[in-house]
């Protein structure tokens, strides 16, 4: 049987989303969950029937879900802790009563799920903007490698070019988080907030900020930092989110 404290119910999305963070802390959990094709619907309702057990037990843990939309059949649970000394608590004790409905919609979401895997990752305030606790609809996400040696020269661009430019499009969530386990610390995950589709037209983020010249000028500066990078975009699963008011 799955252990609901080690799975879904661990307070554990792409990457960097919750509207508590700046309560929360900058430590955050990502757990990918690839979903089998035929039970979807099944993973969906499970979902959200556990995001209503914590709502009706008055869980103030928030947490987001999102669903890929650029890649496969994915779905990314996202949670913030202040400390990594919060990896080492358990439930919430305001939840002892709902223990056993938790440890069984574990079980459901878990029979569900083709393969899982987690990250664990560190926001760098230094190179984000401010927290918000506006939920983007949809998210950008740019997950890069860096080569080996290049960190610093990397983050010195992220925080003198792509940063500024950030703030001059407009962009109203953007944060940058590198990778601690789970994955190559060489890797740093920059998310965009996005109300739809359209916001991609016409240049977007450090694109729009910079204009197409100075941003052209950019990419030849970072590509030689670059071992591989990836973008996707992933859309918030509302019902199966639990964000409480922040206090």
């Amino acid at each position: 049987m799955v252990s609901y404290r080690c799975a879904f119910a661990i307070a554990a999305a792409v990457m960097a989303i919750s509207p508590a963070r700046a309560q929360q802390g900058n430590i955050q959990s990502a757990r990918f969950y690839t979903v089998k094709p035929d039970r979807l619907a099944d993973f969906l309702a499970a979902t959200k029937d556990f995001e209503g057990v914590m709502t009706k037990g008055g869980s103030e843990r928030p947490y987001s879900l999102w669903h890929s939309l650029s890649g496969p059949n994915e779905y990314a649970r996202v949670d913030f802790y202040t400390k990594w000394a919060d990896f080492d608590a358990g439930p919430e004790p305001k939840m002892k009563e709902q223990a056993a409905q938790m440890q069984a919609l574990t079980t459901r979401i878990f029979e569900c799920v083709q393969s899982h895997r987690r990250i664990i990752d560190e926001v760098l305030p230094q190179y984000s903007l401010p927290p918000t606790a506006e939920v983007p609809k949809m998210i950008r996400v740019l997950r890069t490698k860096v080569q080996p040696g290049k960190v610093d020269e990397y983050l010195a661009l992220s925080k003198n070019e792509v940063l500024p430019a950030m703030k001059k499009s407009g962009v109203k969530f953007y944060n940058v988080s590198q990778v601690r386990y789970g994955d190559s610390r060489m890797e740093f995950v920059s998310v965009t907030g996005l109300n739809s589709w359209a916001d991609l037209d016409g240049g977007y983020g450090a694109e729009k900020g910079m204009g197409h010249e100075a941003y052209q000028r950019f990419q030849a500066k970072i590509g030689p930092l670059i071992l591989d990078s990836q973008l996707d975009i992933y859309s918030l699963v509302v019902d199966s989110s639990h964000m409480p008011p922040a206090k």
